[in-house]
């Protein structure tokens, strides 16, 4: 029996040592297993631009009768892309500087007539002195007179109104023909000869091709107050796997927009370097680092 008891005794003695043995050795391995820090970075995703870029519309309504460029096109800020259709513009123009030709003649017309009339006033006036016409002769004349000056400013004012009829009509002919307003290249052109251009429809995007930026509209306003600028940036792609560019938080826009029920501000990351193979509106993943 008493050995049994001293048995038990010692095997329980094993059973404790081991057990602390075993808590032991968990307790070195958690202290030497580094802690995990949560990942603090700020992710989005944004769409490839150029810094500059112009995207047109003709102004005017009407067919397109000629396209001088083409897709891949380097142009020159005010060269002519597209012409529409012009015969109708032209003959407006025609016909304005014909009214206008008509009114200058009734302005001349108006003049002369009013010089007479102010020689035949003067002239009833010396004889009135003279005691050698009638009142009512003089009357007569200063009233001819004062018709011939309403004549002239009614014609003049005619003249302004058939001026600026012109003046527009030319405006007009001048906005049926679609100019680059920057240099860069033709990016997009989406229309043909013969169809109708309608107005509102963007036909042209030209984009300076020198410098790109990230631009992304989904931050909320959650972690937008942890964006500043000059925070560093990773940028990959989707369609270029491996890609990866750093940049920097260049633009922040101060004014939050209502998007898919939150409220979303847009940020521009400028990137360090670029790639040629990525291309306007291709998708990107951003990472800031706040």
């Amino acid at each position: 029996m008493i050995k049994r008891k001293w048995l038990l005794i010692l095997l329980g003695l094993l059973l404790a040592a081991g057990a602390w043995w075993v808590w032991d050795s968990r307790q070195k391995n958690n202290k030497n297993i580094p802690p995990v820090q949560a990942d603090q970075r700020i992710l989005s995703e944004g769409i490839v631009y150029p810094v500059k870029y112009a995207q047109m519309v003709m102004p005017v309504d009407g067919m397109i009768g000629e396209i001088l460029v083409a897709e891949g096109d380097k142009v020159k800020a005010g060269q002519p892309l597209i012409r529409l259709v012009r015969q109708d513009y032209e003959a407006r123009v025609g016909s304005a500087g014909s009214d206008v030709a008509r009114a200058a003649a009734a302005v001349e017309q108006a003049r002369v007539n009013l010089a007479d009339a102010e020689r035949e006033y003067n002239r009833q006036q010396q004889l009135e002195a003279a005691g050698a016409t009638a009142r009512q002769q003089l009357d007569q004349a200063r009233t001819a007179l004062e018709r011939s000056r309403a004549a002239l400013a009614q014609a003049e004012a005619d003249l302004l109104t058939q001026q600026n009829r012109k003046t527009e009509a030319e405006r007009l002919l001048d906005k049926t023909e679609l100019r680059a307003p920057m240099a860069g290249t033709v990016s997009f052109l989406d229309v043909k000869v013969g169809e109708h251009a309608l107005l509102g429809t963007v036909l042209v995007r030209i984009a300076d091709e020198s410098a790109w930026v990230v631009r992304s509209d989904d931050l909320t306003e959650l972690v937008i107050a942890r964006v500043k600028i000059g925070h560093s940036a990773v940028l990959t792609f989707d369609g270029i796997p491996g890609l990866e560019i750093p940049g920097k938080v260049s633009m922040i826009r101060p004014y939050g927009e209502k998007k898919r029920g939150d409220i979303t501000y847009t940020v521009t990351i400028t990137p360090e370097r670029w790639d040629d193979r990525l291309r306007w509106m291709m998708t990107a993943q951003i990472a800031i680092a706040p």
